[in-house]
């Protein structure tokens, strides 16, 4: 069995591994090269315009990315006229200790030194971002019969001026491959540009909630949020953020990962939205908000 794009490119040795939602995955080997790459057939229109863009951008700067070989549509009869990426395959598996986790956090922290300017990604400006946030408040509160706004921090002073930075847009165990050296980011179909710590306020929220991959177990998710904040941190020389900045974003975070799971709501696998926001208030309350930093 092959897969051959409209550029020529076929895939041969197709294998069918683990498959998210929003388009197919096959492993296969570039027939030309011999490599081994993944290929990502699109199953919801413009699901897969994001990556490519984030992936032709980060190739420029050696970017904690694989590489993106081939972007066109399937020729081959199945999936014919489908919108297809052909990936590098990265070795690595998911971060299962603290140490994995850490080097997570590094591996954000290298995006922001990325020009984002004439990437062609969608940007978030800090008025637009924060009114994402509020409606997501606002749909929550309703689903909860109770108002959420006075009950979760408000924006920092700090917000107005971070700078607008490159972000995965959904960091957590199932989207980095550690190798225990710098690792590689892969699925970036959730790439933009927002302000600095949306990226680092998810992969600690997702620690605490314990979300990973297929067989992933979830454990120790303090010590990991830690590990993920503490290493991002250390790789980022030009910001030390305070700790209503670090609460402000996990805040963002959690209100992120529970209005995606309300709009899911029902779908197969999908968790409760509401445990989501039970994990955010406790993570919150905890030793004057000290379960993180």
């Amino acid at each position: 069995m092959a897969l051959r794009l409209d550029d020529g490119t076929t895939i041969i040795d197709l294998s069918r591994p683990r498959q998210g939602t929003r388009h197919r995955v096959l492993f296969g080997v570039e027939e030309a090269s011999g490599r081994a790459v993944a290929v990502k057939i699109e199953s919801l229109p413009g699901t897969l315009e994001p990556e490519r863009r984030a992936l032709e951008w980060l190739d420029a700067y050696d970017g904690p990315s694989p590489r993106l070989r081939a972007a066109g549509t399937v020729a081959s009869a199945e999936a014919a006229g489908a919108v297809c990426l052909v990936i590098d395959r990265a070795a690595g598996e998911a971060p299962r200790s603290a140490a994995g986790w850490s080097r997570l956090g590094r591996a954000l922290a290298r995006l922001s030194r990325f020009p984002w300017e004439g990437s062609g990604l969608d940007v978030l400006d800090h008025r637009q971002f924060l009114a994402v946030h509020e409606r997501r408040l606002d749909d929550l509160g309703r689903a909860l019969g109770a108002e959420l706004r006075e009950r979760l921090p408000a924006p920092p002073p700090s917000y107005v001026d971070s700078p607008l930075v490159l972000a995965h847009g959904d960091p957590g165990p199932g989207n980095f491959l550690d190798d225990g050296g710098v690792g590689t980011l892969i699925d970036w179909e959730d790439a933009r540009v927002a302000p600095r710590g949306l990226d680092l306020g998810r992969a600690a929220f997702i620690a605490l909630v314990g979300s990973g991959p297929e067989g992933y177990v979830a454990e120790a998710g303090t010590e990991r949020g830690r590990a993920v904040v503490a290493g991002l941190l250390a790789e980022s020389a030009d910001w030390a953020p305070a700790t209503d900045e670090l609460t402000w974003w996990l805040t963002v975070a959690g209100v992120q990962f529970a209005h995606r799971r309300l709009e899911r709501a029902g779908e197969p696998g999908v968790l409760p939205w509401l445990d989501a926001v039970t994990v955010l208030e406790d993570a919150l309350g905890a030793n004057d908000h000290d379960i993180i930093w």
